[in-house]
């Protein structure tokens, strides 16, 4: 579209044989400078709402990666005991298999953002590291090590959701944190 434009000005410029026929056929001349200006038109409302449309999925996909975060610290909290009492590694199976299904169910909404698509890939590399924990967990509890270790993933997985949250109107991320607040 831009380019045309530029070539029908150009001619008009510097090609004295087009300018003499955009002058003799002013009714064409007319009609295309009309249908060039609606193109324009157009095409700075269709930016627009598609400007208005990425705002409004970015926020989804925030509030999608924060629900995605609870799930994740929930299972976390669960692998390292927080909370009280050791919790049994049933409870830590069951919360890792909600967890999956979730990343199952989010994916597609993450990965097409870049910013949610890096909180998305760090999310499922803790999952999988922590699913790689449960096994061994039944016969004997975690290590101390091991213990740090999730708790500083935790905090690693914090930075990677805190972009995502920004995006979220300040009253409503204060109802959506609720419990999973770092």
């Amino acid at each position: 579209m831009a380019v045309l434009l530029l070539a029908l000005v150009a001619s008009d410029l510097w090609i004295e044989r087009a300018r003499v026929w955009w002058d003799r056929h002013s009714l064409t001349s007319s009609v295309v400078s009309n249908l060039l200006v609606l193109a324009v038109t157009a095409l700075i409302v269709d930016e627009v709402i598609a400007r208005r449309q990425r705002q409004e999925r970015a926020v989804s996909v925030a509030v999608q990666g924060l629900i995605v975060y609870g799930q994740t610290r929930r299972t976390h909290d669960a692998l390292v005991g927080k909370g009280g009492a050791e919790m049994s590694s049933s409870t830590a199976t069951d919360e890792l298999r909600t967890l999956a299904s979730m990343l199952l169910t989010a994916s597609p909404n993450l990965f097409d953002d870049p910013v949610a698509r890096s909180f998305l890939e760090e999310v499922e590399r803790f999952s999988a590291s922590m699913v790689r924990m449960v096994p061994r967990w039944p016969t004997d509890a975690l290590s101390a090590a091991d213990r740090r270790w999730l708790v500083s993933e935790m905090s690693r997985l914090k930075e990677f959701v805190d972009p995502l949250l920004a995006r979220i109107p300040q009253g409503d991320r204060a109802l959506l944190e609720g419990g999973s607040q770092a």
